[in-house]
Protein backbone atom coordinates (compact mmCIF):
# COMPACT_ATOMS: atom_id res chain seq x y z
CA UNK A 1 0.00 0.00 0.00
CA UNK A 2 1.38 3.32 -1.20
CA UNK A 3 1.58 6.09 2.21
CA UNK A 4 -0.29 9.47 2.09
CA UNK A 5 1.51 11.71 4.42
CA UNK A 6 -1.46 14.03 4.77
CA UNK A 7 -2.97 15.16 8.25
CA UNK A 8 -6.89 14.57 8.02
CA UNK A 9 -8.67 16.34 10.17
CA UNK A 10 -9.53 13.36 11.78
CA UNK A 11 -6.70 12.77 12.95
CA UNK A 12 -6.21 16.17 15.16
CA UNK A 13 -7.74 16.31 18.81
CA UNK A 14 -10.29 18.87 19.10
CA UNK A 15 -12.60 18.53 22.09
CA UNK A 16 -11.65 19.43 25.41
CA UNK A 17 -13.20 16.31 26.85
CA UNK A 18 -10.55 14.35 25.01
CA UNK A 19 -7.63 16.69 26.04
CA UNK A 20 -8.71 15.65 29.41
CA UNK A 21 -9.27 12.22 29.21
CA UNK A 22 -6.12 11.69 27.66
CA UNK A 23 -4.08 13.94 30.40
CA UNK A 24 -5.86 12.34 33.11
CA UNK A 25 -4.40 8.78 31.87
CA UNK A 26 -1.19 6.95 32.93
CA UNK A 27 2.29 8.67 33.46
CA UNK A 28 3.46 11.24 30.95
CA UNK A 29 6.68 11.21 29.40
CA UNK A 30 8.43 14.90 29.73
CA UNK A 31 11.37 16.12 28.83
CA UNK A 32 12.67 19.90 28.76
CA UNK A 33 10.57 20.96 25.39
CA UNK A 34 7.12 19.12 25.73
CA UNK A 35 5.10 16.82 28.18
CA UNK A 36 4.06 13.90 26.14
CA UNK A 37 0.46 12.66 27.37
CA UNK A 38 -0.88 9.20 25.53
CA UNK A 39 -4.11 6.68 25.35
CA UNK A 40 -4.98 3.76 23.61
CA UNK A 41 -8.25 3.73 21.85
CA UNK A 42 -10.64 0.69 22.86
CA UNK A 43 -12.06 -0.35 19.22
CA UNK A 44 -15.35 -0.85 20.37
CA UNK A 45 -16.97 1.93 18.16
CA UNK A 46 -14.90 4.03 17.78
CA UNK A 47 -12.72 4.95 14.74
CA UNK A 48 -9.17 3.31 15.36
CA UNK A 49 -7.77 3.75 11.76
CA UNK A 50 -5.38 6.64 12.27
CA UNK A 51 -3.13 7.77 15.25
CA UNK A 52 -4.61 11.24 16.28
CA UNK A 53 -2.83 14.07 18.01
CA UNK A 54 -3.81 17.26 20.15
CA UNK A 55 -1.20 20.06 20.79
CA UNK A 56 -1.59 22.71 23.80
CA UNK A 57 0.79 25.80 24.33
CA UNK A 58 0.22 28.14 27.26
CA UNK A 59 1.21 32.01 26.54
CA UNK A 60 3.91 31.36 28.98
CA UNK A 61 5.57 29.49 25.87
CA UNK A 62 5.99 32.78 23.72
CA UNK A 63 4.10 35.41 21.63
CA UNK A 64 1.53 33.48 19.11
CA UNK A 65 4.23 33.55 16.58
CA UNK A 66 6.30 31.57 18.53
CA UNK A 67 3.53 29.42 20.06
CA UNK A 68 2.12 28.87 16.25
CA UNK A 69 5.38 27.94 14.83
CA UNK A 70 6.39 25.46 17.65
CA UNK A 71 2.74 23.74 16.82
CA UNK A 72 3.33 23.51 13.10
CA UNK A 73 7.15 21.98 13.29
CA UNK A 74 4.93 19.21 15.95
CA UNK A 75 2.11 18.92 13.64
CA UNK A 76 4.60 18.53 10.23
CA UNK A 77 6.70 15.87 12.71
CA UNK A 78 3.39 14.04 13.60
CA UNK A 79 2.43 13.80 9.73
CA UNK A 80 5.66 12.28 8.61
CA UNK A 81 5.73 9.40 11.19
CA UNK A 82 1.80 8.92 11.16
CA UNK A 83 2.49 5.82 9.72
CA UNK A 84 4.65 4.62 12.14
CA UNK A 85 2.52 5.27 15.50
CA UNK A 86 0.12 2.77 16.46
CA UNK A 87 -3.16 3.67 14.35
CA UNK A 88 -5.06 3.39 17.89
CA UNK A 89 -2.94 5.61 20.04
CA UNK A 90 -4.57 9.17 20.92
CA UNK A 91 -1.39 11.79 21.85
CA UNK A 92 -1.32 15.25 23.39
CA UNK A 93 1.40 17.39 23.99
CA UNK A 94 1.57 20.06 26.30
CA UNK A 95 4.56 21.84 25.10
CA UNK A 96 7.48 24.02 27.24
CA UNK A 97 9.03 27.59 26.84
CA UNK A 98 12.43 25.91 25.57
CA UNK A 99 10.71 23.79 22.57
CA UNK A 100 11.13 27.81 20.64
CA UNK A 101 14.37 27.99 20.77
CA UNK A 102 14.89 23.98 19.85
CA UNK A 103 16.38 23.14 16.35
CA UNK A 104 13.76 20.76 14.14
CA UNK A 105 15.80 17.70 14.54
CA UNK A 106 16.50 18.31 17.90
CA UNK A 107 12.77 18.22 18.26
CA UNK A 108 12.23 15.20 15.51
CA UNK A 109 14.79 12.79 18.08
CA UNK A 110 12.92 13.76 21.28
CA UNK A 111 9.60 13.19 19.74
CA UNK A 112 10.67 9.92 18.31
CA UNK A 113 12.35 8.98 21.61
CA UNK A 114 8.94 9.83 23.47
CA UNK A 115 7.05 7.61 20.82
CA UNK A 116 9.51 4.94 21.90
CA UNK A 117 9.43 5.57 25.14
CA UNK A 118 5.26 5.02 25.48
CA UNK A 119 5.64 1.99 23.38
CA UNK A 120 3.20 4.03 20.35
CA UNK A 121 5.56 2.88 17.99
CA UNK A 122 3.97 -0.34 15.93
CA UNK A 123 6.09 -3.09 14.93
CA UNK A 124 7.67 -2.86 11.46
CA UNK A 125 6.05 -5.73 8.74
CA UNK A 126 7.74 -9.17 8.32
CA UNK A 127 10.74 -9.11 6.27
CA UNK A 128 10.31 -9.29 2.66
CA UNK A 129 6.82 -7.66 2.75
CA UNK A 130 6.45 -5.23 0.34
CA UNK A 131 4.47 -1.92 1.33
CA UNK A 132 4.12 -0.83 -1.94
CA UNK A 133 1.16 -1.71 -4.52
CA UNK A 134 2.13 -3.52 -7.81
CA UNK A 135 0.52 -2.00 -11.34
Amino acid sequence: MVRRFKLRPASRLRRNADFLAIRGHGKPYRCQYFALFSRIRASEGADVSSPRIGISAARRVGNSVTRNKIKRRFRELFRLHQHDIRPEADIVLSLRQPAGNASYEELEQRFLHALKFKKLIQRNEAPGASSQVED
